[in-house]
């Protein structure tokens, strides 16, 4: 088979563990994680982490800060995760805050990522873009997984009486971070076929994924998911209000950014 890449796009907290494992379970891919991570998933072999296959192949920051040597560096790079998944297809994920890797020097701010446009021009891939509606649970779920340093199935056991307060201005800052990089993804990947944006609310239901994105998903890709609980990452269930000790306060915060920045339209 002609191999793929699949590319989740999305801001932490978002979902995108449980899906790259859900997509994982169909056995037709090959799943490398946050490849703009700066350390190991724990992807079993060698890693393959854009970080360690620089290293290996001698490839510095001045290297990528032309548009030739970018392009030259990415090239190698697929290739070197297409040689290791052969012959499944590959599953990337890149978070909102790590497009600026191979990145170009002469480039504005908000011009498409230069790895999103390789992808397009020079790899058979579909994008999954998925974008969180309650922004506060994102936002504040975000902040509780670094102060308490677990990221994944978080629950009151975790918790053990730790409380803190929320900074309100960092608060702000990363809604609003988050609004604008959903509308600049948004744009970029406008008018591109093989894509898929999607609420991270109508991604799961009762952690199993909804029959709308697997029909969609199945569109693009042919490849249907098994049956069944994902079971690999649950929602967290701590309860946030026990945690936040200015819950109320940030939570007005986070809205009053999503009202501000967010269109009413936002699909």
């Amino acid at each position: 088979m002609t191999q793929k890449t699949i590319c989740i796009i999305a801001g932490q907290r978002a979902g995108t563990n449980a899906l790259q494992r859900a997509i994982e379970a169909t056995g037709a891919v090959v799943n490398f994680g946050e490849i703009f991570h700066t350390h190991p998933q724990g992807v079993d072999g060698p890693s393959r982490i854009f970080r360690d296959f620089a290293r290996e192949n001698g490839i510095g920051i001045a290297d990528t800060m032309e548009r030739g040597g970018a392009t030259a560096a990415a090239k190698k790079y697929m290739t070197w995760l297409k040689e290791a998944a052969q012959p499944k297809h590959i599953l990337i994920d890149v978070k909102f805050n790590s497009w600026l890797a191979l990145t170009p020097t002469w480039k504005f701010p908000f011009e498409e990522p230069f790895f999103m446009r390789y992808l397009k021009d020079h790899e058979a891939t579909t994008f999954i873009l998925i974008w969180r509606e309650n922004l506060a649970e994102q936002v504040l779920s975000d902040l509780i997984s670094n102060e308490i340093r677990v990221w994944h199935n978080i629950g009151a056991e975790h918790i053990a009486g730790n409380k803190f307060e929320a900074p309100i201005q960092r608060v702000k800052w990363l809604a609003k971070l988050v609004c604008r990089t959903e509308m600049e993804m948004r744009h970029h990947l406008l008018g591109h076929a093989n894509r898929i944006v999607i609420r991270y609310e109508d991604l799961f239901q009762d952690g199993v994924l909804t029959d709308h994105f697997k029909i969609d998903f199945k569109k693009l890709l042919g490849l249907d998911f098994p049956d069944g609980s994902l079971g690999y990452i649950r929602p967290n269930t701590a309860d946030k209000r026990e945690i936040v000790t200015n819950y109320d306060e940030a939570i007005a915060a986070i809205e009053e950014i999503a009202a501000k920045y967010r269109s009413p339209n936002a699909v």
